[in-house]
């Protein structure tokens, strides 16, 4: 899958109940990334995870048909390798973003230390 592919993916799923006006101001305009739909508090409290929260619910998660994508390094998604299996694994990345089989929940690691790792899911 395309980092476009992908992109339009994520939003189509995650910020499906996001004003699309929210959605261009926030994510889609110049210097915005996908995860400001967490940090902009775009989706009602309690529909995802943050910090620690964010980290166990990743790391208990079945990552079965995972996917994920460095988005700074890469054009392509990868497949979810064994050692990719904790969110401390991931600390290595600048900003890694991954999706469960059928995009059912997302985990990102961005490259703001202040802000995330952020996970949600819609089981």
């Amino acid at each position: 899958m395309t980092k476009k592919e992908f992109y339009d993916k994520w939003i189509e799923t995650f910020a499906a109940d996001i004003p699309e006006q929210d959605i261009q101001k926030y994510v889609k305009s110049t210097g915005n990334l996908i995860w400001h739909i967490f940090s902009w508090e775009l989706l009602d409290e309690g529909r995802y995870f943050i910090g620690e929260k964010a980290k166990a619910a990743y790391d208990q998660i079945d990552k079965e048909g995972a996917i994920c994508i460095a988005w700074f390094e890469d054009e392509h998604t990868k497949d979810i390798v064994a050692d990719l299996n904790i969110a401390a694994a991931l600390d290595d990345f600048v900003e890694i973003y991954v999706v469960g089989k059928n995009f059912e929940w997302t985990y990102i690691k961005t490259h703001e230390s202040m802000c995330g790792p952020y996970f949600m899911s819609d089981k």
